[in-house]
């Protein structure tokens, strides 16, 4: 086996890429996908192929996938892989699952209690890589058994896990608008988050919400304005700056829920107008 990026792949992999780069036509190419096809599907029937070589046969598959080609026969194996106990394994087979599935194919009902099994792993890895694939791939019908599970992450003592499921219900509003009634209640916590990573995830869902159920976002100005005034102060770590302008990712998407949630209203546009000032002459003047 050879490593590469800290990954361990054997010889036929680089083999393979190395003879696929050296093509010189795209017949050429295409005949040695075609034969590595072959050799794939024999080596993922062999009932003697361990768990770290459908690994390796995985990352090939989505090689050939990449190139343009069909790799579906792998499909199964992928969801299988998700199964493993070994996080390595476990998040090439959810890696796969992201790359080769979409969110109405048939082999998401098979994924589904794999997803429900790992949220409420105590390896936060496991949950890591349960959420990367629950944000790709959900869809109305996983809601109802994903939502329960992911209420409990909203604790988690990882920033990352955190920051995931904030994510997640993004996704889910998007999908299913109606639950801003059980997202509501998690609003504050998320914005008032002590990680900033998680703020931040946390305002491209109250960005949506302003735009489509604007009362639930209202009462989250005085926070807003809050945190804007301690990123106008340099109160967040300097990992957010951004050549030497503080957080200006975050800043651009607070003013953006600004503008929606201020339109019309001069009531809450008032709560706004110190901090907006004191924005505008930090960006004049800079440091």
């Amino acid at each position: 086996m050879l490593g590469l990026g800290g990954s361990c792949l054997s010889k036929e992999f680089f083999d393979l890429a190395k003879s696929i780069g050296e093509a010189r036509s795209k017949q050429e190419e295409d005949r040695i996908i075609c034969n590595e096809i072959i050799l794939l599907k024999s080596r993922f029937s062999d009932p003697n192929t361990s768990v770290k070589q459908i690994k390796e046969y995985l990352i090939r598959a989505i090689y050939i996938e990449m190139l343009g080609h069909d790799a579906s026969f792998a499909h199964i194996h992928a969801v299988k892989l998700a199964h493993e106990k070994n996080i390595l394994c476990k998040r090439t087979g959810y890696l796969s699952c992201n790359l080769f599935l979409h969110k109405d194919h048939e082999l998401m009902l098979l994924l589904i209690n794999t997803i429900q099994k790992d949220l409420k792993s105590d390896n936060y890895l496991e949950i890591w890589a349960a959420l990367s694939c629950v944000c790709k791939l959900l869809n109305n019908e996983m809601i109802p058994a994903i939502f329960p599970v992911i209420q409990d992450l909203l604790n988690h003592k990882n920033e990352l896990i955190r920051k995931k499921v904030c994510m997640l219900l993004h996704k889910m509003y998007i999908i299913e608008p109606s639950l801003i009634k059980d997202i509501d209640i998690y609003l504050k916590k998320l914005l008032c988050d002590v990680d900033p990573s998680v703020m931040g995830a946390s305002l491209n869902l109250i960005h949506s919400i302003a735009k489509n159920d604007m009362i639930y976002s209202i009462k989250l100005v005085p926070y807003l304005v809050s945190i804007l005034k301690q990123i106008c102060e340099n109160k967040l770590p300097k990992d957010y700056d951004y050549h030497r302008i503080p957080a200006p990712w975050i800043q651009i998407k607070i003013l953006s829920i600004f503008r929606i949630l201020g339109y019309s209203n001069k009531k809450l546009s008032e709560q706004m107008y110190e901090v907006l000032q004191k924005t505008m002459q930090r960006a004049d003047f800079g440091n």
